[in-house]
Formats: structure tokens, C-alpha cells, sequence
């Protein structure tokens, strides 16, 4: 018996320690893609556009959004592993920054990169608050194809 009661207080210890890594790194304002294990390097990596995948099914009182995410860089097609979304709230919209993790060094062809599909979770309802793609905040990808909608991908 004294046996599971360590094993316990280490299972306890374990994610009491998982909790305060997560609260120290300030990962605590931004929220994971459900269903899948956090990447190691939230917000780090190469720029991704996103888009809805179902843009029909947000309403103001939504809290999950299923999204698609593609490497805005070029990548022989493939868009590689997304990293954990940022998510900033504001009073007139929430900003979905969307990563995906870095390549190796190589050359790539730039055709377009596939959509991977993700599902990010929100603190807070979207409200009557517009959906905006981080990616069109850097003036240098505000002319491209992917940010010609002003970077709004859903509006009340």
C-alpha cells in the first residue's frame, strides 16, 4: 500500500511541476490545439497563414475554432509540424498567430503548402470580435495573396 501512496505523491509532484513550467514560460494567456500534445516551442518557429476550415459553424458565442495551417514560406509543398497558436484578446478582435516549426537547411520549391487541420481552444468566447491573422501584421506579407482580406479571416 505505501507503495501506490508514493507513486501517487509523485504523479501529484509531477503535474504540480508541469503546472508551474507552463505558468513560468507564460504560456497561460495563449491556448493549445486541442488534441494534441504541446509542441516544444510555442511561438518560435516560421511564419504559417491559417484559414477556417468550417467558417460557417463560428458564431459569437463560439469557442473552438477549427483551423488550417500552412507554411508561408516555401517548402516543397509541405507544411510541417504546427506549433502551439498565440492567441491576443482584444475588445475588437482576437489574433491568431499560427507557427509551424522551422526546416532544415535546404532548398525548396514553392508551390503551395498543404493545410494542416488544428483546433484551437479559446479562453473567452469570440463575441462580436473579428478573427485576425497575425501573419498580416508584418508590412513585408501584407501585400500577399494570403493577407488581401486585411488579415480579418471571420467578421460578426
Amino acid at each position: 500500500m505505501a507503495s501506490i501512496r508514493v507513486r501517487h505523491r509523485y504523479t501529484i509532484m509531477a503535474a504540480m511541476a508541469a503546472c508551474a513550467a507552463v505558468a513560468l514560460t507564460g504560456c497561460g494567456s495563449s491556448s493549445p490545439m486541442a488534441g494534441s500534445p504541446p509542441s516544444p516551442s510555442a511561438g518560435s518557429g516560421d511564419p504559417g497563414e491559417w484559414k477556417l476550415l468550417a467558417p460557417d459553424e463560428v458564431t459569437p458565442e463560439s469557442t473552438s475554432l477549427r483551423l488550417g495551417v500552412s507554411r508561408a514560406s516555401c517548402a516543397g509543398g509541405v507544411t510541417g509540424e504546427v506549433l502551439i497558436p498565440q492567441l491576443t484578446y482584444e475588445a475588437g478582435r482576437i489574433t491568431i498567430r499560427t507557427d509551424v516549426a522551422p526546416l532544415p537547411d535546404g532548398a525548396y520549391t514553392c508551390q503551395s503548402n498543404d493545410f494542416v487541420p488544428i483546433t484551437v481552444e479559446l479562453q473567452e468566447a469570440v463575441g462580436n470580435r473579428e478573427l485576425f491573422d497575425a501573419l498580416c501584421l508584418d508590412s513585408n506579407r501584407a501585400g500577399h495573396s494570403y493577407c488581401m482580406d486585411g488579415g480579418v479571416r471571420w467578421a460578426p
